[in-house]
């Protein structure tokens, strides 16, 4: 969509590799979380012709930092932002190592219709052809397009629009690192162009989990346990000693779990524990009919969700008493 008219973008800095430096411009070391938002705006050409930018510094975090603390605070920043009448969109720049469930984390707990979206950069500031501000051009320019409204949060990469709930890090190097799960992309970006493949809509959970921010100063743990070939259930035994409130299994293939880790994933589903079951491949498909245990009130398949994401949506279940079979047999209506 061509710009038509001025508007007002917020961009809310974090850190990440985004804000990043290198000794040298051809070294694939750098330290992460050194740039203001300020220094990014400098960046980036044309930047202020696309929209009125207030820029703001809430972390200066390797993303590898980022956890639920800072997700509710970032929450809560962006929906002040999102309450006043004279933002348009908002802008969040994040490191890229956690930023999928950062993104999903918000989209989960923010009911605004006005548009978010996230970006970053692989490379840092110093790199050669450093993405970053490619990228943050990009994610100003969607974030003010009247097409962007009503379509959830959205994370911007590479001339590429994700829906938060579908895109995942496939590369740790890669400036095209963020593909989308099954689902596929919801646009396209080009400079003064943005294109949506998908009708509007918010997905059936955008916002569900909104009373956290009122409530809430922590979430509860929830543990990812990974599935290798030839384990013992040692690990799985040691979860019972720990605070844990809920596991998620990275399973093999669609849901497989070796037969000497079956017993005790039983007993802890039993003694109250939530298990979801996901997959250690890379586009996750769990059904209750493809993994090897049976789906119960306490044991219930991710569907489309990778383990860290599940893990994301779990810990939202159990801080507000809801049901994971409940919430996760309907995560296939979610647009």
């Amino acid at each position: 969509m061509a710009m038509t008219e001025k508007r007002k973008a917020v961009i809310i800095g974090t850190g990440g590799t985004i804000a990043g430096r290198a000794s040298t411009a051809t070294d694939l070391s750098y330290s992460a979380a050194e740039l203001s938002v300020d220094d990014l705006i400098l960046a980036v050409p044309g930047l202020p012709d696309l929209a009125d930018i207030v820029a703001t510094n809430l972390f200066s975090l390797n993303s590898k930092d980022m956890g639920p603390t800072e997700w509710l605070k970032l929450a809560q920043a962006v929906e002040t932002y999102a309450e006043d009448p004279a933002v348009s969109g908002i802008v969040v720049t994040h490191g890229t190592d956690t930023l999928e469930e950062t993104a999903l984390f918000l989209e989960l707990t923010l009911k605004t219709q006005k548009p978010v979206v996230i970006t970053g950069s692989m490379r840092a500031s110093t790199a050669l052809s450093a993405d970053g501000p490619s990228n943050l051009y990009q994610a100003v320019q969607i974030s003010v397009a009247q097409s962007s409204k009503g379509r959830g949060i959205l994370v911007a990469f590479n001339g590429e629009i994700f829906s938060a709930l579908r895109v995942i890090k496939g590369h740790s190097i890669g400036t095209n690192a963020f593909t989308a799960s099954v689902g596929g992309l919801m646009g396209s970006v080009y400079s003064g162009h943005t294109f949506f493949f998908v009708p509007k809509g918010f997905s059936s959970y955008h916002g569900a989990f909104h009373e956290v921010l009122i409530k809430s100063n922590r979430l509860p743990q929830v543990a990812v346990h990974y599935v290798t070939a030839g384990q013992n259930d040692g690990a799985l035994v040691a979860l019972q000693a720990t605070n844990c409130s809920g596991l998620v299994i990275a399973a093999l293939g669609s849901g497989e779990i070796p037969d000497t880790l079956v017993p005790q994933l039983v007993s802890l589903a039993a003694d109250g524990l939530p298990i979801v079951i996901s997959s250690r491949v890379s586009n996750v498909v769990v059904m209750p009919e493809t993994m090897t245990l049976k789906e119960s009130p306490n044991i219930v398949a991710s569907r489309h969700l990778n383990p860290q994401k599940s893990a994301v949506l779990l810990a939202l279940v159990l801080a507000t008493e809801n049901h994971p079979e409940d919430v996760f047999s309907r995560l296939d209506s979610i647009s």
